[in-house]
């Protein structure tokens, strides 16, 4: 039996919307050599959102999908996620192994203090604590860490955001204590009719690790 969003509690929200996305990145660092298709289904109810987010790159050298739950007040969110990122053709990549050395999944917790009026910066920190992709070489769970700091503010009426994200120590991000994240992001609409707007958004990278620089583009559809 299907559900419905009428048949949903009155507290209960769906969330659904596509990026096209010219690069995927996350945390400083690109995946693929395409642009990626990226769809997002959220149920919210409560403080709680239950959400599924992929990504497929369109000369198939990338793909992904994403499970997460997440807690929110607020001032804070708590979040838990299941990277599953299947290689090419889902060779080795079956999604019900969770525990051998072919395992594709990768567990992230994550907190986030969302920042207020009297201090308007987010503060997140996350952890890798689970997975093969974060093992070192003698297969010891690196538990990578990652902090990002966030800023946003309304220039000329349009949504500006910069982030300043590192990692402490060795692990998946860098070797060593480095800034591997620093990007600044515009967000607009182009306006189609009076009834629909398209949202955009422009962004520049830089991963000050490894000395690359990314300047990417999105248009969601909502």
């Amino acid at each position: 039996m299907g559900v419905s969003a009428e048949n949903l509690p009155s507290k209960t929200k769906v969330n659904r919307s596509i990026d096209f996305v010219s690069k995927h990145l996350w945390r400083g660092s690109n995946s693929g050599t395409a642009p990626t298709i990226e769809p997002t289904l959220e149920i919210q109810t409560g403080k709680f959102t239950f959400g599924a987010w992929g990504a497929y790159a369109t000369d198939d050298s990338y793909q992904e999908v994403d499970f997460y739950v997440q807690y929110n007040t607020p001032l804070f969110q708590f979040s838990l996620y299941d990277f599953y990122c299947p290689r090419p053709n889902f060779e080795n990549s079956k999604f019900f192994d969770f525990d051998s050395e072919n395992s594709v999944h990768l567990f992230d917790a994550t907190a986030k203090f969302k920042g207020h009026a009297k201090f308007p910066i987010s503060v997140m920190g996350s952890v890798l604590f689970y997975g093969e992709f974060d093992k070192d070489e003698n297969g010891d769970q690196q538990y990578s860490t990652y902090f990002e700091f966030g800023y946003s503010k309304l220039i000329a009426g349009k949504k500006f955001s910069w982030a300043l994200g590192f990692s402490p120590f060795e692990g998946m991000y860098d070797d060593k204590f480095n800034v591997v994240n620093v990007n600044m992001c515009m967000y607009d609409q182009i306006k189609l009719t009076d009834q629909f707007s398209l949202p955009i958004k422009g962004g520049i990278t830089l991963n000050p690790a490894t000395e690359r620089l990314f300047l990417t583009f999105a248009v969601t559809i909502k």
